[in-house]
C-alpha cells in the first residue's frame, strides 16, 4: 500500500512511526516539494531526480563555508546574516534551515563566549549572534534589490532546484536538477504546466500539476492499494468528491473526526479515522485520577459518579467558560473544574490522570479519546456518549442505566494494578486491529 498526502507535517511523522511499529514496508509520499524529508518519506520530485542521478547519495550537511561559489567570489558572515560578494558588491543572501539567536555571555577575561568560540566585547553591537545551520536556499539579487533567482539545496548537500522570478517577485518557472545539473522537471506556475525530461529529452508534458501527480502515482503504485491522507479542509475540497464516480484511492484517512464526517456527508467512500500508534506507551499506575474533556455541562451521570466514587478525583476541563451547573459541581471535594483550559494545564492533566471518562455529550474536543489512548489512560464511557467506541475495551462500555456497574469496575481496577495492565493491553491492541484490517493484502481478502 502507498500512502499519499499533500505535504509533510507532524501527522505524517506520526503515520511513519505507526507503520514502523506495525513492521510494514509501506511507502509514504507527499506531493509538495520537501527538500529535507525524513527517511521513509518521499516525493515525486525526489523520485524522478533520484532516477537520473549518477548514483545514490547519503545525507550530508552543507554549511555556508562549503557552499560552491565562482572563483574570486567571497562568502562573508557579518554575525547577523551571510552574504555572497563579488568585487565588493553584494550578490546574494544565504538562508538556513536551522538558524537561531544565541546569547553571548561575558567571562572574567572580558570576552564574550558562545559554545566553542569567543570574541572581544564590542566586536558586535549586541550580545547575540546568529548560529548558522544547514544551507537551505540562496537568493541571488541585483543592486536594485530584484531577486531574480533562488537556488534550493537539500539533505544531500546538493542544489536540486532553482526558481526564476520576474521583477514583481512572481515565479516564472521552477527547475529541478539531477546531480549532473541536468533539468528533470520544469514547472511554470503561471499557466500550471509541467514538463518531465529524461536525459535532456522531454518524456512527458502535463497541462496541470494535478496531471503530473496522477502520472507519478500511476507509475509508482500500479499493483498497490492507495490510501490518501487528508489533513485539512483545503485538501478535502481538492478531492472534488463525486459520489457516483470511481475513486482513485482505496481508502481515505482523516486526521480528525470532523473531516471524516464531512467527507462521508459529501458521499465519500472508504473513509477511515487516522489513529497513530506510539512507539511506547507511558506507565499507568491505576491512580484514582480521572479526566473528562467537554464543551458543555451535559456530562452523563456525573453527579452519580462523583457521589459513588468519593475516593476518585474528577478533573473536568472545558475549552470554554463553564456554566453554574459545573461550577456548583466543582464545589465537591473530589471535583476540579478547568474552564478555558490551557494546553500547558491539559498536558499536566494527561500526565496526572490514569482514567479517561468519555461521558460528555455533543462534540469531542482536543481529539480527547485518541489522545487518551496515546497517553495510555484506561478509557471508559456510556454507549450514548462514546465518540470513538472502537478504541474501548468491551468491558469498559456501559449503558447509562448501568452506571453502578461502571462504578464497581472503576473501584476494582483502582485496587488491582494487575487488572489495569490487562485491560490496557487489550485497549492497545484495538488500534493495531484497525490497522491490520486496513493493511490487508488483496490475497488476504480473497481468503
Amino acid at each position: 500500500m502507498i500512502f499519499l498526502s499533500d505535504r509533510y507535517t507532524e501527522r505524517i511523522g506520526e503515520l511513519r512511526k505507526t507503520l514502523d511499529c506495525l513492521g510494514t514496508g509501506m511507502k509514504i509520499v507527499v506531493c509538495e516539494d520537501e527538500a529535507f524529508l525524513p527517511s521513509g518519506i518521499t516525493s515525486p520530485y525526489e523520485y524522478y531526480i533520484g532516477k537520473q542521478n549518477r548514483g545514490g547519495h547519503s545525507e550530508n550537511t552543507l554549511f555556508y563555508d562549503s557552499l560552491p561559489v565562482p572563483e574570486y567570489w567571497d562568502v562573508y558572515d557579518n554575525g547577523k546574516d551571510v552574504k555572497i560578494y563579488y568585487m565588493g558588491c553584494e550578490r546574494a543572501t544565504i538562508y538556513f534551515r536551522e538558524q537561531r539567536a544565541v546569547e553571548l555571555k561575558g567571562n572574567s577575561e572580558g570576552t564574550l563566549e558562545c559554545n566553542n568560540f569567543a570574541m572581544e566585547k564590542g566586536s558586535l553591537d549586541a550580545a547575540k549572534v546568529m548560529k548558522k545551520g544547514v544551507v537551505e536556499r540562496v537568493e541571488w539579487h541585483l543592486e536594485s534589490g530584484w531577486v531574480y533567482r533562488v537556488d534550493f539545496y537539500y539533505k544531500y548537500a546538493l542544489k536540486y532546484a532553482s526558481e526564476f522570478r520576474d521583477t514583481n517577485g512572481f515565479v516564472e518557472s521552477k527547475v529541478f536538477y539531477s546531480d549532473r545539473n541536468q533539468e528533470i522537471i520544469v514547472e511554470y506556475p503561471g499557466n500550471n504546466v509541467v514538463t518531465l525530461l529524461e536525459n535532456g529529452v522531454v518524456k512527458a508534458f502535463f497541462n496541470s500539476r494535478k496531471e503530473f501527480l496522477e502520472y507519478y502515482v500511476e507509475e509508482v503504485s500500479r499493483n498497490e492499494k492507495r490510501a490518501i491522507f487528508v489533513q485539512d479542509e483545503k485538501m478535502l475540497e481538492a478531492l472534488d468528491i463525486k459520489p457516483d464516480s470511481e475513486q482513485a484511492w482505496n481508502y481515505a484517512l482523516f486526521s480528525n473526526g470532523d473531516l471524516l464526517n464531512k467527507y462521508i456527508s459529501l458521499g465519500g467512500k472508504n473513509g477511515i479515522r487516522f489513529y497513530a500508534i506510539p512507539e511506547n506507551y507511558s506507565e499507568n499506575k491505576a491512580r484514582s485520577e480521572a479526566l473528562i474533556l467537554t464543551m458543555s455541562d451535559q456530562i452523563e451521570r456525573i453527579e452519580d459518579l462523583t457521589q459513588e466514587l468519593p475516593g476518585m478525583t474528577f478533573h473536568i476541563a472545558a475549552n470554554t467558560l463553564v456554566s453554574d451547573k459545573l461550577n456548583r459541581l466543582g464545589e465537591k471535594e473530589n471535583v476540579n473544574i478547568y474552564p478555558c483550559v490551557s494546553q500547558e494545564k491539559l498536558k499536566e492533566l494527561w500526565d496526572k490522570c490514569d482514567f479517561y471518562l468519555d461521558i460528555n455529550h455533543w462534540r469531542e474536543i482536543y481529539d480527547a479519546v485518541n489522545v487518551a489512548h496515546q497517553n495510555n489512560l484506561l478509557i471508559m464511557g456510556f454507549e450514548n456518549t462514546l465518540h470513538h467506541g472502537e478504541l474501548l475495551v468491551k468491558g469498559c462500555k456501559f449503558s447509562r442505566q448501568d452506571y453502578k456497574k461502571m462504578v464497581l469496575v472503576i473501584k476494582y481496577v483502582m485496587k488491582s494494578p494487575e487488572l489495569m495492565q490487562k485491560l490496557l493491553l487489550v485497549q492497545q491492541r484495538k488500534k493495531k486491529a484497525i490497522w491490520k484490517e486496513l493493511l490487508k493484502s488483496k490475497e488476504d481478502e480473497k481468503k
